[in-house]
């Protein structure tokens, strides 16, 4: 999963500056929206809900650096989590 965060990272388009509905950027939202719900499914919202703002001039450079953050936020949540499975010991 780590690898679909840095592919996400290394292919994301200028969101701030291209076309929203161009089929590179939707196909992009769509691996992220899926990278992101298998992690975490309220942030895979967050990220639907600010894909809405851009659309809008005023907001678009906003909701990119928001859409960004949200992807970094479940690459994180997710290597917590393959920290947390590596250390746990089974139950005796």
């Amino acid at each position: 999963m780590a690898g679909d965060f840095d592919q996400l990272r290394q292919t994301m388009p200028n969101l701030a500056r291209v076309d929203p509905l161009s089929e590179e950027v939707r196909e992009w939202l769509d691996r992220a929206y899926e990278a992101v719900k298998r992690v975490d499914q309220a942030e895979a919202v967050i990220l639907r809900m600010h894909e809405r703002y851009l659309f809008d001039p005023a907001e678009k450079v906003v909701a990119s650096a928001e859409i960004v953050e949200t992807v970094d936020r479940a690459a994180r949540t997710a290597a917590l989590l393959r920290k947390t499975r590596l250390t746990r010991r089974p139950a005796a």
